[in-house]
């Protein structure tokens, strides 16, 4: 299961504390357990069997290596990617699209069929554009609840699935009714999918850690939005001459039915959805 190769890897994280956004970029010495590997999707719930049975097809068809990230845009593309088109401000370059790769490669028809666009958000230092760095964000119209009403979602973090992610590697999306926040003005600053524009705040926000969802993907089938939402636990694999690597013993893929965001006592925020499916992750040896 564990390939030990080693390389240099960037991985993105970005936390927001007080207000302030931190960024930086972590350079793990070891590729993680799972980078390399491909898996098996058995249906462990199944409460739709059209939907799940499709995407059990779907996910042990095209998604047998979920996490492989393409070396550059010549393997991307050559294995069916597509570039998202850019909104004002954004940049089409591929570091920036390395660090969102997940929420597009691999995909199927299914995934395709939500029109991402690529934007970008600007960070202000003591007063300076530019002092930190600009990130991405993708944006995309949808019905998202299937309520025959379109929402705007935008992903501004980026699930990574690699050493010294930790929670900060998971998926951030904004949840905002159409017509509520305008991206054609860009780069936008990086506040404003918290407050909103015209006192329009968002409708929701799923935050990864607290969603259960570390890499949250939308997809339409059969006329009806669903979220594709990969979950992971963890444990500490220690080898000999100190070396250890983090890694999951137990992985899944929901489709989910989004129904909003609960706010629970405990200041938590997961997902509002109905489970349709469950797929038990296993590796294939």
């Amino acid at each position: 299961m564990i390939d030990k190769l080693k390389s240099i890897s960037n991985c993105y994280r970005k936390i927001r504390i007080g207000g302030f956004l931190i960024i930086c970029i972590i350079y793990p010495a070891q590729v993680m357990a799972g980078e390399m590997d491909s898996y098996r999707y058995t249906l462990e719930q199944n409460n739709n069997n059209k939907v799940c049975s499709h995407m059990a097809d779907v996910y042990n068809r095209y998604f047998r290596e979920p996490f492989k990230v393409p070396i550059d845009e010549a393997e991307y593309e050559k294995a069916g990617g597509k570039f998202p088109p850019l909104l004002p401000g954004g940049n089409n370059d591929w570091p920036s699209f390395i660090r969102m790769s997940l929420s597009f490669y691999p995909t199927s028809s299914e995934f395709d069929a939500i029109k991402w666009q690529r934007g970008l958000e600007m960070h202000h230092y003591h007063g300076q554009a530019g002092a930190y760095l600009n990130t991405p964000f993708i944006a995309a119209d949808m019905d998202l609840n299937n309520d025959g009403q379109l929402e705007t979602v935008i992903k501004d973090a980026f699930m990574c699935y690699r050493s010294g992610c930790d929670s900060a590697g998971s998926d951030v999306l904004f949840i905002f009714r159409k017509g509520d926040i305008d991206l054609m003005k860009g780069p936008i600053e990086w506040d404003v999918f918290f407050k909103g524009q015209n006192d329009h705040p968002p409708l929701a926000v799923i935050y990864g850690p607290q969603s259960s969802c570390d890499l949250v993907r939308p997809f339409i089938y059969d006329g009806a939005t669903y979220l594709s939402c990969y979950h992971r636990k963890w444990k500490m694999q220690h080898y000999a001459h100190n070396f250890q690597d983090v890694i999951p013993i137990h992985e899944y893929t929901d489709v989910l039915k989004y129904q909003g965001v609960e706010k629970l006592p405990d200041g938590r925020s997961p997902i509002k959805a109905e489970t349709v499916c469950r797929f038990r992750m296993t590796v294939v040896k």
